[in-house]
């Protein structure tokens, strides 16, 4: 009796120390995320910020009404459509940036993109996480935040700028990815919840028709798992219903019935075809034509060297110091839920589960391949990143669970002693690569900039060339070069070039003849 007690009590304590963390680890994220968005309050617009809101910033200005800059963003965004690209979802927002109204509103774009992404990811894990694989809250919580601090704060340094710091690169595709995770925890929720509503599968499907006019990376790869929900849905209609949804409520198949029962999946179809629908009107907008009338690679070579280049990145140049620690914190989570779920799924096909998780990620980077024959830009390295690694962990929660169907261990406390050790080692790694490069992470780099003024020289610097640029009696402008180049606030600016396309763009959107940088002051 004695002993029942003793190990009712360890579990006990187990499950208050992981509480705990949970609480523990969402506090972090919370202070972690605190200075990017406060650097965000620095932060101004530049290059596409100027010339594809130029429009939208006429109407404002000619009507003074917000609803008048709002239609023609819409109509901004089938005028893209038309003439430059398909993106006629993230083109119309592109044209809306919070500036048009007035730089100081600049900062909301950060804002949104950044609430966006902590709201869908948060969604999207809580419905995989808790709702499908009916782990409880607070395992959930610790693999969420871990997860949540690598994508946001190990962005590579390149990325985090234009994936969350100039708007138009952030909200065509930063946002987008965003979106479509909350569209994935919709799509998951639809398909568990018992009573649907109507209205709420059209919301969904709506949402997916648009998210197929996204960026071409966050398009394509959602109009896979569409296609794979519409075979799975087409391929188990050749049995009758009753009979499909008793095979699958199998004990062995729980899991799978949860997810896949025929009844669920047919909730799922509408969504999917509109989901490529709109994809399929984005792919074949005559705007395509007239950006681009030739590919860099053949459709064979783009495939191949998508996959190469996941491979080197998602199982090398990603696996960086913190990243590499930060997994091993997030492994004994994903361990013990590997142990709840093996209870109803036995975790058969880890090479079918890393093949397409592989897959999934290379396809992310196959449009920019195949269009410009590189990956450079960093907002596309963002969105790259993010999924690439929420892949990743996803199959290592897979291969978790596989070894515990052939490896027995008696106790997630095995791992507390090395746990620990992990933490501090990390901890204390952290505190020397800060030391010896601020912008390790993303949170500490806002903070580095915030402390040493440069966020606000950058944004002091600006107004007083906004000083010149909205006065009404200079017509040829000289603008002074930034004497400062914070590393998550600039991403370009104007040349001493009066004919570069970007001193035409910001001359344009203030009424000028003319801007220039002059580098002699």
């Amino acid at each position: 009796m004695g002993e029942i007690i003793s190990i009712e009590n360890d579990k006990f304590k187990m499950k208050e120390g992981i509480r705990k963390l949970r609480i523990a680890l969402f506090v972090g994220n919370i202070i972690a995320v605190i200075p990017v968005f406060l650097i965000a309050l620095f932060n101004v617009p530049a290059a596409d910020d100027f010339s594809m809101a130029f429009e939208v910033h006429e109407a404002f200005l000619e009507s003074g009404s917000v609803f008048a800059a709002i239609f023609k963003g819409i109509y901004m965004g089938y005028w893209y459509y038309m003439n430059w690209t398909g993106y006629f979802f993230s083109d119309a927002l592109t044209a809306l940036a919070p500036s048009v109204f007035h730089e100081s509103l600049y900062f909301l774009g950060t804002f949104g993109i950044l609430i966006m992404f902590s709201f869908g990811f948060w969604f999207f894990m809580r419905q995989l996480l808790t709702k499908t694989l009916r782990l409880g809250n607070d395992i959930t919580g610790c693999i969420t935040s871990i997860t949540y601090a690598i994508l946001l704060h190990t962005l590579p340094v390149n990325a985090r700028c234009e994936s969350f710091f100039w708007y138009s690169g952030a909200i065509n595709y930063m946002f987008m990815f965003s979106l479509s995770l909350l569209w994935l925890g919709l799509m998951i929720k639809l398909a568990t919840d018992v009573d649907t509503k109507l209205y709420a599968k059209l919301l969904i499907s709506l949402l997916g028709f648009l998210l197929g006019g996204a960026n071409y990376m966050t398009a394509l790869s959602m109009a896979i798992i569409s296609a794979c929900i519409l075979f799975i849905a087409v391929y188990y209609s050749v049995f009758d219903g009753a009979d499909a949804d008793r095979k699958f409520n199998m004990s062995r198949y729980k899991l799978t019935a949860i997810c896949l029962k025929l009844s669920s999946v047919r909730k799922l179809v509408m969504p999917s075809i509109f989901m490529i629908v709109g994809f399929i009107c984005s792919v074949v907008a005559p705007g395509n034509s007239v950006r681009s009338k030739e590919t860099f690679f053949g459709p064979v070579k783009t495939v191949l060297i998508s996959i190469y280049y996941t491979l080197e990145r998602m199982f090398g140049e990603w696996l960086t110091f913190p990243v590499m620690f930060m997994l091993a914190l997030l492994v004994p989570f994903l361990w013990k839920a590997a142990g709840k779920i093996r209870k109803f799924y036995k975790f058969e096909h880890p090479v079918l589960f890393g093949a397409f998780a592989i897959l999934l990620a290379s396809a992310n980077i196959t449009p920019p391949l195949y269009a410009t024959g590189n990956i450079i830009a960093g907002r596309i390295q963002g969105i790259y990143y993010m999924q690439g690694m929420l892949l990743l962990i996803l199959l290592v929660g897979y291969l978790c669970g596989w070894v515990r169907v052939h490896v027995k261990v008696s106790s997630f406390k095995d791992f507390q002693g090395v746990y620990v050790f992990v933490t501090l080692i990390f901890v204390v790694g952290s505190c020397f690569a800060i030391k010896a490069d601020p912008h390790v992470y993303t949170g500490t780099s806002a903070v580095y900039d915030l402390a040493t003024g440069k966020a606000g020289t950058y944004k002091a610097e600006f107004k007083e060339r906004l000083k010149v640029l909205k006065d009404d009696s200079v017509k040829d402008v000289k603008l002074k070069p930034y004497s400062v180049k914070p590393e998550l606030l600039y991403f370009s600016d104007i040349t001493d070039d009066a004919s570069d396309w970007l001193n035409n763009a910001v001359a344009e959107y203030y009424h000028k003849d003319s801007v220039v940088l002059d580098k002699k002051n």
